[in-house]
Formats: C-alpha cells, sequence, structure tokens
C-alpha cells in the first residue's frame, strides 16, 4: 500500500524552484527540528522561571539557622546621676560624658515556629517542582505544533506536486483539443470545457502553493530560523496503534505533566494551611548580645546577655481563622480539578485514539480510490482519442483523481497529526517514533 503522488513535471513553476533551492541546503529531519526547539524563545522562558524559582528555594535553605548581625554606630551621651552616699547620708551628682564607636554582635536563633519555618521552604520547593511540570507540558506543546507543521509542509509540498501534474495533464488535454477542434472531431464547446477545466486546475494549483508557502513561514517561525531548507523526513504511511486505549490512558495518568503539575499544586495548598495554622502557635527562640567596645556601652545596658525568649501574637490585623478556611478551600478545589483533569484527560485519549483508527481507515479505503480514479481518467482519456468520450468526461476523471490524491494525503497528515496528539496526552512523545519507526530516518531531502 503507498501513496500514489504526482511526479514533478519539466514545467518552471514557484515549487520547482523552492525544492531546487532547497537541495542545496542541509537537509532537517524531524528529530533535527525537535532539537532546535531547545533554544527557542518560549522555552528559554520557561527555564529562566524554573532557575528563579530554584534560586527562591536556596534563598530559603537556612531560615532554621541562627541569624547573626553586627552594629557599628558613633555615640555620643551624659548621663546626669544622683545618688546618697551610705553612713555620711549626703547627697552626690556624677556628670558622665561618654562618646565613642559602639560595635556590638546580636544573635537571634528560632527553635520553633510553629512549623512554618519547614513549610516555607517546602512551598518554595513545590514551586519549582510546578515550574518544572510546566515546562514538560510547554515542550510537549511545542513538539506537538512542530509535528504538525513539519508534516503539514511535506503534505503541501505533495499536494503542490499532484496539482502541477493535473495541470500539465489538462494543458496536453487542451492541446489535443485544439487540434481535434481543427479537425473537425470536436466542437468549439468541447475545446472550451477543456480550457474551462485548465482555467480550475491552475486555480488549485495557485492556492496550494500559497498556503505551502504560509505553512513554511509558519514553520521558519517556529523554529525561528531564517531560512526553512529541505525537509528530511517524509510523510509517513499510516499503520494501526500498536497499543489499546486503556494503555495510553494508563500512560497519560503516570507521565502527563498535567498531572504533576496538580499534584505540585496540592503541594503548595497543603503548606499553605501549614503556614497559616501555625501562625497560631508561639515561637520559641534563643538571642543574645556582645559588646566588642565596651567602653561606649551606655552605664545602663549589659556588656552581653543571653537568653530563651518565647513570641506570641495575641492578635493580628489579617484574621487567622479565615486565612486557614481559605487555604483549605483552595486545597479542596485542587482535589476536584484534579478529579476533572483525570476525566478531561481519559475522554480526551480515548478520543485521539479514535481520530487515529478513523483516518488510518480513510486512508486505506483511499487507496483503492485512488487506483479507480487513476484508471478512470486513463480510459476517459483513450475513449477521448477513439471519439467515444466528452472533453468534459475527460477532464472531471482527471480533476476526480487529483481531488483523491489530495484526499488521501490529507488523511495521511490528519493520521500523523491525530497520533502525534495521542502521544502528547500520553505524555510521552517518543511513542511517535515507535509507533512510525520511519520517523527515524533522516535521509536526504527527495522531489517528486
Amino acid at each position: 500500500m503507498r501513496l500514489i503522488f504526482g511526479k514533478w513535471c519539466a514545467l518552471v513553476s514557484v515549487s520547482a524552484l523552492l525544492s531546487a533551492a532547497h537541495a542545496t541546503e542541509t537537509p532537517l529531519s524531524l528529530a533535527d527540528a525537535e532539537q532546535r526547539l531547545v533554544n527557542v524563545r518560549q522555552v528559554l522562558v520557561q527555564e529562566a522561571d524554573i532557575r528563579a524559582r530554584e534560586a527562591e528555594r536556596r534563598a530559603l535553605e537556612n531560615l532554621n539557622l541562627p541569624q547573626v548581625s553586627i552594629l557599628v554606630a558613633g555615640i555620643a551621651y551624659e548621663k546626669d546621676v544622683s545618688f546618697t552616699i551610705p553612713f555620711v547620708n549626703e547627697r552626690a551628682d556624677l556628670d558622665i560624658n561618654r562618646s565613642g564607636i559602639r560595635s556590638q554582635v546580636s544573635v537571634v536563633w528560632p527553635l520553633y515556629t510553629g512549623g512554618r519555618t519547614r513549610a516555607t521552604q517546602q512551598l518554595a520547593g513545590a514551586r519549582v517542582a510546578e515550574a518544572q511540570a510546566e515546562q514538560q507540558l510547554l515542550q510537549l506543546q511545542l513538539i506537538k505544533r512542530l509535528s504538525d507543521l513539519y508534516f503539514s509542509n511535506q503534505m503541501m509540498r505533495q499536494v503542490v506536486a499532484v496539482r502541477e501534474q493535473t495541470l500539465r495533464t489538462i494543458a496536453l488535454h487542451v492541446q489535443r483539443a485544439k487540434r481535434f477542434q481543427e479537425e473537425g472531431l470536436i466542437t468549439q464547446l468541447g475545446r472550451m470545457q477543456a480550457e474551462v477545466a485548465y482555467a480550475e486546475a491552475n486555480r488549485e494549483l495557485l492556492q496550494a502553493q500559497r498556503q505551502y508557502t504560509d505553512i513554511q513561514a509558519a514553520l521558519r517561525n517556529l523554529l525561528e530560523l531564517d531560512s526553512l531548507g529541505c525537509l528530511a523526513t517524509n510523510l509517513p504511511i499510516p499503520v494501526q496503534p500498536l497499543q489499546s486505549p486503556a494503555w495510553y490512558v494508563a500512560e497519560a495518568r503516570q507521565n502527563n505533566p498535567v498531572f504533576a503539575q496538580l499534584v505540585a499544586k496540592e503541594q503548595q495548598a497543603n503548606q499553605l494551611v501549614a503556614i497559616e495554622r501555625g501562625k497560631r502557635l508561639p515561637e520559641f527562640f534563643i538571642a543574645g548580645t556582645y559588646d566588642l567596645n565596651r567602653s561606649a556601652t551606655p552605664l545602663t545596658e549589659p556588656d552581653w546577655s543571653v537568653g530563651v525568649g518565647m513570641r506570641y501574637n495575641i492578635t493580628t490585623p489579617i484574621g487567622r481563622g479565615a486565612s486557614i478556611d481559605s487555604a483549605l478551600s483552595r486545597k479542596e478545589q485542587l482535589q476536584f480539578s484534579r478529579a476533572q483533569v483525570n476525566a478531561d484527560i481519559q475522554l480526551a485519549v480515548e478520543s485521539a485514539y479514535r481520530a487515529v483508527l478513523e483516518h488510518y481507515e480513510q486512508f486505506t479505503l483511499l487507496q483503492h480510490d485512488i487506483e479507480l480514479a487513476n484508471e478512470h481518467a486513463r480510459l476517459q482519456r483513450q475513449a477521448f482519442e477513439e471519439g467515444l468520450a466528452t472533453s468534459i468526461e475527460v477532464t472531471d476523471a482527471q480533476l476526480r483523481l487529483a481531488a483523491t490524491e489530495v484526499r488521501a494525503l490529507n488523511s495521511a497528515f490528519l493520521y500523523i497529526s491525530a497520533l502525534a496528539q495521542l502521544t502528547q496526552l500520553a505524555g510521552s512523545p517518543e511513542l511517535l517514533v515507535a509507533t512510525l519507526p520511519s520517523l527515524t530516518q533522516s535521509n536526504a531531502c527527495t522531489s517528486f
């Protein structure tokens, strides 16, 4: 079973010029194109976000360690002291003046914070995991878009070839119709019918060429290339899926990054609940100070101090109960979302699987239709030569053949697009190559 593609005609055309230009450039296989996705702007933006969240996580690693600070300040003060001298019962007045550089080391070491320290650190780690899941999801989406654009280019390249072959065939028929009219074998109407069919075939070719140019531009934009070059991985021939729908559903539940993203969000919600609950608990800490320059220490302050403290906020400007309720509601929302996403993913996988089978069956049936249409067009041309068929019967048969070939190409493209969607939902784009080993081939570009 194979696609019946038209051969390139000898006439100079836009697609022929494009192929000639591409032949001098390095072939771009699907695997090469996927490698280029690593450096596209969207991926670089996501990687920068991961690095930012990772830096935030590292910044919180020392929350449970002592906080040491040093204070250095120029100081000058005056203190009047009055007191009664014992035994002599006389009053004495002292005027104390001091100035200098005061330097003091302070230490605060949190011993217990109600679990908020650990929850804050785990919250930062969950944010990193969420960013990583978002990156995986973006990569799957980009690979799916790349596959669609890559193979739509390959499809349109062959559609242009089919349209060119049809135009050439009808052009030969027009010449034959003109000769037959001159010989009196057909009427002017027969010749005009051939010319109308030629105009229609030409319009179809021009439309296909414009679509081909637009799709090439879209692929260049995705890969951020100045020029595209030729594409080395051909549009594959559809085959039946290797696994059952239930197998793909199981793969999706295990590998789809949407689930990892939800898990990370649930972890964040759990830590937010822990943080809000921790605000209801007291904090315990060790605190100490040491003056390095005692000559500048005020008389009313110790040269050093150390102790264990406790702090508890009796009232806060934000209601703690409401904050806990908000965090718990967010957690409950995520649990419902997880159940909904699970159902949505299963439905999407089963739908994509059915689409793969549908386009495979359509492609298979169209191969027989192409053979019949090709034979029908040949017989109509032969009958016209013998005066047994009209001009419009010849052109209609040729246009139907072209339309059937284009439908077969479109079915092959829709098949690979649905299969790429299925493997994207499964979270394993490598399954595309497992189903279609021909995608691993990176042969030099061939023309039709």
